[in-house]
């Protein structure tokens, strides 16, 4: 089980590295794109259009390296880092407010795509560059300010449309992670909790569950049930003579008539190798007789089947009455079903 919730984290992990990795390069090559267009359109062949041109050519190249080999963390990691710590800061410096939430997008970049254990490091180096940048860029303005009022619209414009698109993709992709990784470890409680109260062969309760189940009855004031405890007769000789992946089979069919009989009546539990435990919530002795009855039938049919013989089943049942102990329950149950064994089989004692 352990091996298995540990192969499908990484699995998820991975395509979560993947989609994100998808994100990051789709965005950042449509963003470079658009941004060396309009660089080129307002200032032509000069330092802006340049640099954004340089960057698109570097994403693209990391990019395409990180999509064929399928390892993205370093691919991922370099681009980030292009972005973050040279485009970003330049824009800014260029185009001032205009541009500032490419520095917010930043942040977020470092905070989702670099490893855990430089994250802080390199969020506190990030912040210390923006701060020098900012207060350069007050000093000594850029000559590439000087836009006119439509061009400092579109650019604007342009950077929250940019910023907008990407920070929401990121963020949908991290919420359909976080929702599948909530619903594998919801069926992974489940598959625990199942294991935990279960035999893994018949599927049926195991005797902790059981146990559990009747001192909660026990401490019910005036509570009268029914307990069963069933046996397979000459089990061993099932064993040693078709083999005990037939045995198996045999006990799991057990199991499924026990599980079909006990829906809406009680419980059924596999005690321990062939024996069986049924817990009837009603005081009703005919309604426990039937039931046995009806596995024993179940069980010789299915003998008959599969190997043309009778697998009888033979058992012990007694009733529960207020302030009776568990332990002399059960032994007192025991000593039915020994008494059964030793008057035949295939019966049941009262």
């Amino acid at each position: 089980m352990e091996e298995q919730e540990k192969k499908k984290r990484i699995e998820l992990e991975q395509d979560m590295s993947w989609k994100m990795y998808q994100i990051l390069t789709i965005t950042a090559c449509t963003a470079n794109l658009i941004g060396t267009i309009c660089n080129f359109c307002i200032h032509g062949t000069k330092l802006p259009t340049i640099i954004c041109g340089i960057c698109l050519l570097m994403i693209v190249t990391i990019g395409i390296i990180g999509w064929t080999t399928k390892k993205v963390q370093i691919p991922a990691v370099l681009i980030i880092l292009l972005l973050v710590w040279i485009e970003f800061p330049y824009l800014y410096y260029c185009y001032g407010d205009a541009s500032i939430v490419y520095l917010v997008l930043g942040v977020v970049g470092l905070a989702i795509f670099f490893p855990r254990n430089v994250v802080i490091v390199s969020f506190t180096v990030t912040l210390l560059e923006y701060l020098v940048i900012m207060m350069s860029s007050f000093e000594r303005p850029s000559v590439w300010r000087n836009m006119d009022e439509a061009g400092k619209i579109g650019t604007t414009l342009g950077s929250f449309v940019i910023v907008g698109v990407s920070v929401f993709a990121m963020i949908f992709e991290l919420l359909r992670s976080y929702e599948e990784q909530r619903k594998q470890l919801l069926s992974l409680s489940e598959d625990l909790n199942f294991a935990a109260n279960h035999d893994p062969l018949t599927r049926l309760y195991n005797r902790r569950y059981l146990v559990n189940q009747v001192n909660e009855w026990i401490c019910k004031p005036e509570k009268s049930f029914w307990i069963v405890l069933m046996d397979v007769d000459d089990f061993k000789a099932v064993n040693d003579t078709y083999g005990h992946g037939y045995g198996d089979d045999v006990l799991r069919e057990a199991g499924r008539l026990m599980l079909e009989e006990m829906m809406g009546k009680g419980i059924a539990a596999r005690f321990g190798g062939e024996e069986f435990m049924l817990v009837f919530e009603q005081d009703d002795r005919e309604q426990v007789l039937h039931s046995f009855r009806n596995i024993q039938e179940g069980l010789r049919r299915y003998s008959q089947n599969t190997r043309q013989m009778d697998i009888t089943i033979s058992g012990g049942m007694e009733r529960y009455e207020a302030d009776k102990q568990l332990d002399l329950l059960f032994t007192s149950v025991d000593r039915k079903l020994y008494t059964a064994k030793n008057n035949g089989k295939n019966r049941i004692v009262e």
